[in-house]
């Protein structure tokens, strides 16, 4: 195993590979070869393969890429080969669990990981399966079922000879370590306080950060102890938090987390002394104020018993103060770090799903309505905001980067490349003619993308 980690790890800080969502610590980064500036179903494509419906993100090995999907009601993973795009094997997952999710996500959402040779996926329909890359079933660890409001969405990671996943939802959220090798638990630590979380951790050192509901925690390796928290996030965070020189960048963003939005409601007991005309301790939606009623009551209403208890009203009206921000934070701390380690916060034109990129300096951020903004990395500043031509579009998947270009796409395929600057310019670069939400995988000169049916090789020719 140790051997293994040291070659997948010399590979994909040579470009070679990408064996989590992501890429390399979830950057999105890959240099080394040059990549090409055209894309389309007709343009620089080595290959290209027909494949289930799903939305994880491919991962990249030296001679394989691993893939999940979903096809008349049954889960699976698959394999293809890395140059040619041949299907080399597809296993169905050993159940399939159908489970409430949001319109936009899916089944098959969470991407693999892979330490070069084995496989581990994740489907909140089952659990976490792992495979040979010869498609044999390693072990299985079946999870759920699960309750969060809009499903589950994040990837797992590898860490330590561990496969860790954030288990965020309504009820009994969690993060687990996993022996590799075995599927065997080797702890669990609770997170009760966060909910509707999407977000892939990445690892700093012997730490793994998780950005959660409200706050960001980081926890020891080794043992799952909290080592430090940030307060300040926004409710429902999804992107992927980067790091470089000791600094971690995020961006979180949710609907009712704009500056103008935010409501400061009473706390629990008051409401409870004031609005409670039937004394039962809980709040009836005829009895709360209807401006201050949520917009979704079932999704704050966590147990889903019909009415808010304390719990539940603690949720909704930390929710009505969050704030959206793209955030900088110095990490070496211990504890609470909220006061003495966050650089710098930013407030607007913030993504909703697509996650920070930060490459030759600059940050980039994409949003809805393809409005890209760069900011200076050391102090949040904004170095150029405007709309990319030709591409005003939903925006699902993550900007990924290489041979100082910036790779985006829409959800409709419009496919822009930058020339890496923080006064960027854009060009249009195609258009793949299907819905695109899988983040794209860099690997030695290749760009792989996931459209609605189609896996593509791209490559400068």
């Amino acid at each position: 195993m140790r051997a293994l980690l040291i070659l997948a790890l010399t590979l994909a800080l040579n470009g070679a590979e990408w064996l989590r969502f992501r890429g390399p610590n979830g950057s999105g980064i890959a240099d080394g070869k040059p990549l090409p500036r055209e894309y389309g179903p007709d343009k620089n494509v080595v290959w290209k393969t027909a494949i289930p419906r799903g939305k994880s993100s491919p991962i990249v090995t030296r001679d394989r890429i691993f893939l999940t999907g979903h096809e008349s009601g049954k889960l699976s993973t698959f394999a293809l080969d890395r140059k040619t795009g041949k299907l080399l094997w597809r296993i169905e997952a050993p159940e399939h669990r159908n489970e409430k999710r949001h319109a936009n996500n899916d089944p098959a959402s969470p991407s693999p990981v892979s330490d070069g040779e084995n496989v581990y996926v994740f489907f909140s329909g089952y659990g976490v399966v792992s495979y040979t890359g010869a498609g044999v079933e390693r072990w299985r660890v079946p999870m759920g079922p699960f309750t969060n409001f809009h499903g589950m969405g994040a990837s797992p990671i590898l860490a330590n000879g561990k496969v860790l996943m954030t288990c965020d939802q309504d009820q009994d959220a969690h993060l687990i370590a996993l022996d590799a090798n075995t599927g065997k638990r080797v702890w669990r630590v609770e997170r009760h306080e966060m909910v509707h979380s999407f977000s892939t951790p990445i690892v700093y050192k012997n730490q793994v950060i998780v950005p959660g509901s409200y706050q960001m925690l980081s926890y020891d390796i080794d043992s799952g102890k909290l080592v430090w928290k940030v307060s300040g996030l926004t409710y429902q965070v999804k992107s992927v938090p980067v790091i470089e020189n000791d600094v971690l960048y995020f961006n979180g963003w949710a609907p009712g987390g704009e500056p103008n939005e935010r409501i400061e409601l009473p706390v629990f007991a008051e409401m409870i002394k004031t609005y409670d005309t039937n004394k039962d301790g809980k709040l009836a939606k005829s009895e709360v104020p209807k401006n201050w009623l949520p917009g979704n009551w079932d999704m704050q209403d966590l147990d889903k018993d019909g009415v808010l208890d304390e719990r539940d009203w603690i949720y909704y009206a930390q929710r009505r103060t969050s704030t959206n921000a793209t955030m900088a934070i110095r990490l070496g701390g211990t504890g609470d770090i909220t006061a003495t380690h966050v650089k710098w916060r930013h407030n607007k034109s913030l993504p909703d799903v697509p996650s920070v990129l930060l490459y030759r300096g600059v940050i980039y951020l994409i949003r809805n309505g393809g409005i890209l903004q760069t900011l200076d990395p050391e102090n949040g500043n904004t170095l150029k905001l405007g709309r990319l031509p030709k591409a005003l579009d939903e925006y699902y998947a993550s900007p990924v980067a290489g041979d100082d270009k910036v790779i985006l796409i829409s959800r409709n395929g419009e496919v822009t490349v930058l020339e890496a600057a923080g006064d960027w310019g854009a060009q249009p670069a195609g258009e793949l003619g299907e819905e695109v939400f899988a983040t794209p995988a860099i690997a030695d000169g290749h760009v792989f993308v996931r459209t609605a049916t189609q896996l593509y090789s791209f490559a400068a020719k």
